[in-house]
C-alpha cells in the first residue's frame, strides 16, 4: 500500500482502467449513412515544448467516435507536418484502438496545415484542446483565417478543453467576435489555477477570461465535472471527460445520429459524480453495484482529493464532503485515508478525523500519519 497517488491533472487522465468492453466493440459503424467529414485542429507547439502540447487522449476519444460514426477525418496543425505522439496513454484500451485500428497515427506523421485545410471543403470542424492550444492556435495567421472560414459560413464547430483558445480572435463581417452574445464554455479558470500552476506563468492567454472579454456568457460546471455548452453551431466543452460527448454533439450538429456506445471510463464515472451531486450519494451506490466494471476509482478518488478544496460555499462543501466520505467505501487507500483525516483537521472536527484514523489502521498494515497531522490529532 506504498503506491502514491500523482495529484495533477495528468492523473485524471492517465490512469484510467480499461474499457470493458471497448467502444470499439460497441458498435458497428453507420454504413448507410451518408459519409461526412471533418477537420480536426490540433497544436503543433509540442513540437517545440513537449510538455506544451494536444492532448493526445482528447483527440482520441473524439477521432474514434468520428471513425466510428463512417466520418472522414483531417488532422490539422497551424504549419503541417509530424507532431509529437506521446506514449504515455498506450495501456489505455481506446488509445491503443487509435494507434492499430485506424489510420490516424498516420496523419499525425503527415498533418495538413492549416493552408492546406483551406482548400478543402469539411462539414464540420473540431478543435482539440491542450496545452498547446493557448500558444499557437489563437495567433497563426493562416489558422485564424481558416477558422473564420467556418465561423462565416455559419459551419458546425466544436472547441474542447483549452481548444476555444482558438476562436477568442475570431471576428464576423459585421467586425464582431464569433463568441459574443455567445453561450459557451471551456478549461475554467479554477480548473487552470489548480491544475495548471507548473505552466499557467508560460500562459500567454487564459481561455474564461479571454473569452468573457470578447463579450461571451461563460457557463460552467463545477470544476472537474464534464459540461457542453451548445449555441447554435458551436460546441464548447470543458474539460477532458466532456469530449466525447462534445463530439457527438458535433455529430447532431452535421445531421449525424451518433451511434450507440459505452462511454468511455473517464467519461463515465465523472458523469456518475455529476449525477450523484445533483441526485444525491446513493447514486454511487447503484452504480457501483450494479455495473462496476463500467467505472474506474482512481478517477473516483481523484475526484474526492481535489473537490472539497475547489468548492467555495458552503452547500458545495457538504455535498462534496459526503462525496468524499461515501468514496472513501470503494476507494480504500491510505494516502486518501490521510487525505480524509487531514479534511476534517482543517475543518476542526477533530471527532470524524479520529473516526478515519482508527479506520484506517484498521485497513492498512503499519499506517502512520506525517507528524504534524498526529500532533494536531493528538496521538
Amino acid at each position: 500500500m506504498k503506491n502514491v497517488l500523482t495529484i495533477t491533472l495528468c492523473s485524471i487522465l492517465t490512469l484510467a482502467n480499461v474499457l470493458l468492453p471497448t467502444p470499439a466493440a460497441a458498435t458497428d459503424i453507420k454504413a448507410h449513412q451518408p459519409s461526412k467529414k471533418v477537420a480536426m485542429l490540433i497544436s503543433g507547439y509540442g513540437n517545440s515544448d513537449p510538455d506544451l502540447s494536444y492532448d493526445l487522449e482528447e483527440l482520441v476519444q473524439s477521432y474514434l467516435i468520428f471513425h466510428r460514426n463512417n466520418v472522414k477525418v483531417d488532422i490539422v496543425t497551424p504549419k503541417g507536418g509530424a507532431v509529437l505522439v506521446k506514449p504515455n496513454k498506450d495501456d489505455l484500451a481506446h488509445v491503443a484502438d487509435f494507434k492499430t485500428k485506424t489510420t490516424g497515427l498516420d496523419k499525425l506523421a503527415n498533418t495538413l496545415s492549416a493552408e492546406q485545410a483551406g482548400e478543402n471543403d469539411y462539414d464540420a470542424l473540431f478543435i482539440v484542446g491542450g496545452d498547446g492550444a493557448v500558444f499557437d492556435l489563437p495567433f497563426d495567421a493562416s489558422t485564424q483565417q481558416w477558422i473564420t472560414t467556418f465561423a462565416k459560413s455559419n459551419t458546425p464547430i466544436a472547441a474542447v478543453c483549452h481548444g476555444p483558445a482558438a476562436l477568442v480572435n475570431i471576428k464576423l463581417d459585421d467586425g464582431t467576435y464569433y463568441v459574443a452574445n455567445k453561450y459557451v464554455n471551456s478549461f475554467t479558470y479554477v480548473e487552470d489555477s489548480a491544475f495548471k500552476k507548473e505552466h499557467l506563468d508560460k500562459y500567454p492567454m487564459i481561455v474564461q477570461t479571454e473569452l468573457e472579454a470578447r463579450g461571451a456568457h461563460f457557463i460552467a460546471n463545477n470544476p472537474m465535472l464534464p459540461f457542453v455548452a451548445r449555441d447554435g453551431n458551436l460546441i464548447t466543452a470543458q474539460n477532458p471527460t466532456s469530449v466525447a460527448k462534445a463530439a457527438e454533439a458535433l455529430l447532431i450538429a452535421m445531421g449525424t445520429t451518433p451511434a450507440a456506445r459505452i462511454a468511455f471510463k473517464d467519461e463515465a464515472t465523472m458523469e456518475l459524480i455529476a449525477m450523484a451531486r445533483s441526485m444525491g450519494v446513493a447514486q454511487l451506490d447503484i452504480a457501483m453495484t450494479k455495473n462496476p466494471e463500467r467505472y474506474d476509482t482512481m478517477y473516483l478518488a481523484l475526484y474526492g482529493l481535489y473537490a472539497y478544496k475547489l468548492a467555495d460555499t458552503a452547500p458545495d462543501k457538504a455535498i462534496t464532503l459526503q462525496l468524499m466520505e461515501k468514496i472513501s467505501e470503494y476507494f480504500k487507500h491510505p494516502q486518501y485515508a490521510t487525505h480524509m483525516i487531514n479534511t476534517y483537521l482543517e475543518m476542526g472536527d477533530q471527532q470524524q478525523a479520529k473516526h478515519h484514523f482508527e479506520n484506517a489502521k484498521q485497513q492498512f498494515t503499519d499506517f502512520t500519519l506525517p507528524v504534524s497531522l498526529a500532533e494536531k490529532l493528538g496521538i
